[in-house]
């Protein structure tokens, strides 16, 4: 996995009762865990994602190459689809500890029930896969879960500025951009649920704002040198 870019900007660590709550800050064993565990959940899942898609198990006389790719059309659609989401998520999840510098309890916590959702993905994924995108209740649980793999990710951010969690260096309007390209995910996907119980071969479309709307937040909502603070940072 790439790393997590760099060293974090500087910051005040919480001192008296404020740092009790505190179980670790960066660069230290216990916070690294938690990054290298997260990381594990990511590549689980995206290894996860392909072991759905395989050749039966037949005679070579008895397998057709090209009615086997017809047939495993949809998985592979729903692989790189999920590929791509898990993905996007973990460059968010990458972008918001480069700034978070302190873990609590509490953040802990939201960070696994993110993970949870993402190591949950591959079954909705291959039920998408098996059913294909024109069958409502398979693409409507399909965009309910990563709606809410979204929302943990978000509040996981959310959180963290609240707590104080965040370096003091991060500037505000770097900070309403993050909040901001968390929430899309589940705002997207969310809004493609009902659109999805009437026509959902459109659904996916839907899906696929995430890139325009990205690139418009980070063009409108940050300033030209956070701009190219942020230039190592992947597009999302």
């Amino acid at each position: 996995m790439p790393d997590h870019g760099g060293e974090p900007a500087a910051a005040t660590v919480p001192h008296g009762r404020a740092a009790l709550r505190l179980l670790s800050t960066a660069g230290n064993l216990e916070y690294d865990r938690v990054l290298f565990f997260s990381d594990a959940i990511f590549a689980i899942a995206i290894t996860l994602l392909a072991v759905d898609i395989r050749v039966p198990d037949l005679p070579a006389s008895l397998i057709h190459s090209s009615q086997q790719l017809r047939n495993a059309e949809p998985r592979i659609f729903g692989f790189v689809l999920s590929f791509l989401v898990i993905g996007l998520f973990w460059i968010g999840h990458h972008s918001i500890f480069r700034h978070i510098i302190a873990l609590d309890r509490l953040l802990i916590l939201i960070n696994l029930l993110f993970l949870g959702t993402i190591a949950f993905l591959p079954y909705p994924t291959a039920l998408l896969g098996a059913t294909g995108t024109g069958q409502a209740p398979a693409t409507i649980f399909y965009a309910v879960c990563v709606a809410t793999a979204g929302l943990a990710e978000a509040a996981i951010w959310l959180w963290a500025i609240r707590a104080g969690l965040v370096a003091d260096a991060v500037p505000p309007e770097l900070r309403r951009y993050l909040a901001a390209r968390m929430l899309r995910t589940p705002v997207v996907f969310g809004l493609s649920i009902p659109v999805a119980a009437v026509a959902p071969g459109v659904a996916p479309y839907m899906w696929l704002a995430l890139i325009p709307i990205g690139l418009v937040l980070r063009h409108t909502m940050l300033k030209e040198e956070v701009l190219r603070e942020e230039a190592d940072e992947p597009e999302t």
